[in-house]
């Protein structure tokens, strides 16, 4: 599953039709303080991230950026 739509409640096959229902692997390089982030997305969240870059991404898709900051996100005790 696209972990944007995922974050979203959206069904990503169904937005991207039959003959684009599949994930891609995306890296989300600059988001997180020199931390890569893999994430996977269907084509038309790979296309927004593509079009519009990392920051634009995330902030179009408030949910996923908390869920990220949350799971990679460094805290005070992160050596």
């Amino acid at each position: 599953m696209c972990d944007a739509c995922q974050a979203k409640g959206v069904n990503w096959s169904l937005s991207n039709g039959p003959g684009r229902s599949h994930l891609e692997r995306a890296k989300l390089y600059s988001a997180f303080e020199g931390r890569e982030v893999n994430i996977k997305l269907c084509y038309l969240c790979s296309l927004n991230l593509f079009m519009g870059g990392e920051r634009k991404f995330l902030t179009d898709n408030k949910q996923l950026n908390v869920e990220l900051k949350q799971q990679y996100g460094g805290n005070d005790f992160d050596f």
